[in-house]
């Protein structure tokens, strides 16, 4: 699979263009990069704050139906690594991390995020459009409790924006290649290790808003269903969903 990237000047939000696509034809291998999006989402219908022509929103259709339904999670390991390895190579004096599930971070500030919606046949998985949103010259942004920033105000210099476009659907695409061949096993533990070895708070204590109320918890990792595992000072292991738990600074 080859990822052909086409470029719009603006629309409501790549994922949604790809779906209304989706309906009438076939999108696998597609992505749709728009300079200005006018709804542009984020986890959980959250807005995504974007400047035209300074970032990269786009979204990428790939080809899921060898990938079991109940492991959809192992997509959003292999898209979150490759996106860090596209930063890498873009900006290798900075230290990239995912914060869970799927955020991209440096330093402290958000300058990613990745949302994706499934397609199901049964119990395999269909088409996945994985929607990315990232800050790359843009230099103000509101005060946002993800605290963004962009790659510009990390590094202090400009960055093209098509070179590191086509960077990030390279690397996806190996992610995904590699996602491929590690299922012929179902043996995932190496992108599993992966995943983990770069997870913001991965074995650390922090603090955590649950229920109204802030803890501090030890971050054991995440389960097959992409669910936050965290242990309180009794040794007692809680497992949360989106939504259900928040970092706190």
């Amino acid at each position: 699979m080859t990822i052909k990237i086409t470029h719009i000047e603006q629309t409501d939000s790549t994922n949604v263009y790809l779906q209304r696509l989706q309906a009438a034809t076939d999108i696998r291998g597609c992505a749709v990069a728009a300079c200005r999006q006018t709804a542009g989402r984020g986890m959980g219908d959250n807005i995504w704050e974007s400047e035209a022509g300074q970032n990269l929103t786009f979204s990428v259709a790939l080809d899921m139906s060898f990938l079991r339904a109940a492991a959809q999670f192992q997509l959003s390991k292999a898209v979150s690594l490759g996106l860090l390895d596209a930063l890498s190579g873009a900006a290798n004096e900075k230290h990239f991390t995912i914060k869970w599930p799927n955020d991209i971070y440096c330093e402290g500030h958000k300058i990613g995020g990745i949302l994706i919606n499934n397609t199901i046949n049964g119990s395999m998985m269909d088409v996945s459009i994985i929607g990315i949103g990232l800050n790359v010259n843009q230099t103000t942004f509101k005060e946002w409790p993800t605290n963004p920033s962009s790659l510009h105000n990390l590094t202090g210099r400009k960055h093209q924006l098509e070179p590191l476009l086509q960077s990030v659907c390279l690397h996806i695409e190996k992610q995904w290649e590699r996602l491929k061949e590690l299922n012929k096993t179902n043996d995932f533990t190496s992108l599993d290790n992966d995943y983990l070895n770069n997870l913001l708070r991965y074995h650390t204590w922090g603090d955590y808003e649950v229920g109204g109320n802030v803890k501090n918890l030890f971050m054991e990792g995440v389960d097959p269903f992409g669910r936050l595992k965290l242990r309180d000072a009794l040794g007692e292991t809680h497992t949360f969903d989106i939504k259900e738990v928040k970092f706190r600074w």
